[in-house]
């Protein structure tokens, strides 16, 4: 649900990535699996897993997703101006990243910090794994990320590509994160 909330946002024209929080406290969704959806500090909706009770409830044989977003704001701030870029001349390098973090540690934290110390190199961070399995010690996860960098006007160099994930990989530990072994 989250994605297809980034993917209306960014479709429409808001093309910062949103926030989330966990502390969205509606007793018809399920606790733990519920946020609020900012954008530029704004409420504007909320998004979650509705409650097993509420399932129950309407007898809905099935788990049950809700999002709702203030549509006001939204198109008050759409844009429809597109500016297109050509296909990329130079070759993408793409870094896995597995790391564990403890269970409190939100996506958006860690993506935030990604996106943040990646800089301009940064074409991609999409999370494709999070594992809270019997080989992670209890409180903690891993949370795997496909990290992709280009730049516009050169082929990258694994020495650049490099410096970049070492300022990353020291930000993300000042949080707490460590790499998968």
């Amino acid at each position: 649900m989250k994605g297809v909330i980034e993917e209306f946002l960014d479709r429409v024209g808001l093309k910062d990535a949103p926030e989330y929080d966990p502390n969205a406290g509606r007793n018809y969704l399920h606790p733990g699996r519920q946020a609020n959806i900012y954008y530029h500090k704004t409420l504007i909706g909320y998004l979650g897993e509705v409650h097993p009770q509420v399932l129950d409830n309407y007898e809905i044989g099935e788990t049950a997703y809700i999002a709702v977003l203030d549509m006001p704001y939204i198109v008050e701030h759409a844009t429809f101006d597109r500016k297109y870029e050509g296909i990329a001349k130079f070759p993408a390098v793409t870094r896995d990243l597995s790391m564990v973090m403890k269970k409190e540690l939100l996506a958006g934290e860690v993506e935030a910090v990604i996106r943040k110390k990646a800089g301009k190199l940064l074409e991609s961070c999409h999370l494709f794994d999070v594992y809270e399995g019997s080989q992670i010690q209890e409180g903690y996860k891993s949370m795997a990320y496909s990290v992709v960098f280009r730049a516009k006007d050169r082929t990258l160099e694994d020495k650049e590509v490099n410096e970049v994930m070492d300022k990353l990989l020291s930000a993300l530990s000042d949080i707490g994160v460590e790499l998968r072994g």
